[in-house]
This record gives structure tokens, sequence and C-alpha cells, in this order.
């Protein structure tokens, strides 16, 4: 797997894949997930696309990777940034998938799109947390009531931070694989996808799934969610590369109505709705999702 020096030295991988000669398409994972996820969904454009799918710090073949800054997304926005930069991309084809879509915003809002030739953004808020002017983050109406046991548990694995996975105390070992299941549960609309996800709560199970040598970026990822008070809507609203939005009406994870808002942020952008799909469109809604990608990858 071939991997690219960043700014700090770490080794990032990532998969160059497609026969395509024109601009490349860089496709942005969501959490726990990794670049290679995407091959069975992209692989009828193959032959005409040529795809940059990283595998985002933490996690795949990038999962030994430290978090060097103090917030994990700044950290893969960097990290995007030195990707499009090393590999010598112009005129990419941008798109990310709930932590990805965080990275290609936070990229935006910090590097700008000069790079970028438009932008797909897949089932996420452009704020995470609720507050008084926004009721639409992870979670939706549920946020608090959740948000405050998976807050409890970061907080007694901090003193972990430095030790092994498996010599952190079994009880919460189990906190840990319960809370990951609860969170990627709340990914998948489908029944099946839901009880596989259900697997991560069995210890046994779930570390021949997980990875744990570096076990602590998943808790890194979900108290960057819950404390760093990202919000992009201010951001968004200067968009001016094409932009295609895909929701997932039946998304847990980020209600729709509160992602039907950006179509008020970036007046322009053409939003795509996915009536029978949850958080990840792309493995719900595989054909239609391969479908209106390849319009957003044909788009001028």
């Amino acid at each position: 797997m071939p991997h690219l020096i960043t700014r700090d030295g770490a080794r990032l991988h990532y998969l160059d894949v497609g026969l395509g000669k024109g601009p490349a398409c860089v496709l942005l994972h969501g959490f726990g997930m990794q670049g290679a996820l995407w091959l069975p969904v992209i692989a009828p454009l193959l032959l005409k696309q040529r795809f940059i799918l990283p595998d985002l710090r933490g996690f795949g073949g990038s999962h030994g990777l430290r978090i060097t800054t103090p917030q994990l997304i700044n950290q893969h926005a960097d990290d995007l940034a030195d990707l499009i930069e090393g590999l010598g991309l112009d005129q990419v084809r941008l798109a990310g998938l709930s932590m990805g879509a965080c990275t290609a915003m936070d990229y935006h809002a910090r590097y700008g799109f000069d790079r970028v030739h438009s932008y797909l953004h897949i089932d996420q808020a452009p704020r995470i947390i609720n507050g008084d002017d926004w009721q639409h983050g992870m979670l939706g109406s549920v946020q608090t009531e959740r948000l405050a046991d998976w807050s409890d548990l970061l907080h007694r694995l901090k003193i972990y931070r430095d030790t092994p996975f498996e010599r952190v105390p079994g009880h919460l070992r189990q906190r840990f694989w319960a809370l990951l299941a609860e969170f990627l549960g709340f990914a998948f609309s489908h029944r099946g996808w839901r009880g596989a996800a259900s697997l991560t709560r069995y210890d046994q199970l779930a570390k021949r799934l997980v990875p744990t040598t570096n076990w602590t970026v998943y808790v890194d990822s979900l108290r960057s969610y819950l404390e760093d008070g990202f919000d992009w809507r201010e951001s968004m609203s200067t968009m001016q590369k094409p932009m295609t939005v895909m929701i997932g009406s039946r998304s847990a994870m980020y209600p729709a109505e509160g992602q039907r808002l950006l179509g008020t942020l970036v007046p322009h952008a053409r939003l795509i709705e996915f009536p029978n799909s949850g958080h990840v469109i792309p493995f719900e809604s595989p054909r239609r999702f391969i479908t209106e990608f390849g319009r957003f990858l044909r788009a001028a």
C-alpha cells in the first residue's frame, strides 16, 4: 500500500486505483472505516475514473499513527492538505462521508477549495453539537442523554491512555465495546446492518474486527465530537464550488431536517434524498448511490 509522508513525519496510507486519466476523486471514509471499504461501491466506475482512497489517521492502514494536534478533525484536514499537495492533485473531485465530510468541511474552512473542482457531501450536519440556535446535531433529540453516558466513559478511560488495551479493566473494555456498538448502530437503518454493528459489543469478537493497537484514537474521535465545538455553518455559507449533498432520510446519526438546511447555507447545492437509507448511504443504497455518484463525477 502506498503512503505519503505528512508534515509531522507520519506515514499516511492510501489506495490509488482506477484507470481514468483526468483529475482524481478523493474519497474520505467515516469513523471506524478505512479507504478500502469504498472499493465495492466504486468498482463500476474504475475504468473511467482515478480514485485516491486515504486511510484517515488512526484508521485502516493508518491506525498506528498518533494524533499530534489538539483537535482530531484539524489533524485529518491537515493530512488531506498534505495528501493533495504531496500527490500534486488539482481540480479534485472531493467526497466525504460522515467524519470524512467533517474533514472536508474543515479543510474548506482552513485551506479553501482552490484545488477542488466539486464536492460531494454525504450525510453530515454542518454542526455536531446542539445549541440554542441549532438542534440538528449528532443523534438529534437524544444527543444530551447519550452523550452524557459517553462523556462519563471517556472520563473514566483517561487514566489508561498509555495502557495497552488488553490491560484496561474488563468492565471498562466492556463499556467501550458497548459504546462503539451503539455508535455504529446509529449509522444504520436496515436491521441486518444494525445486527452486524451490534457484534462489536462482544470483546473477543470485536478485537478481531477492530484493531486496538492505537485504541485511544477511537476515544479521541468521540471526545472531539463531544468537546471541540465544530461549527462549519459560516464557512459553508461561503462555498463557491459545485456541491452535491446526499441525505439519508432515515439517518439517526444526523437527522435529515438539519442536513436539508445545507440548501440554505449553500443555495446552489444539489440536494438528493435517499428515502430508504440511514447514515451510511453508499452501503445501504449502493445502486442509487453509484448512479448519483457517477453523475457527480461527470458534471462539468
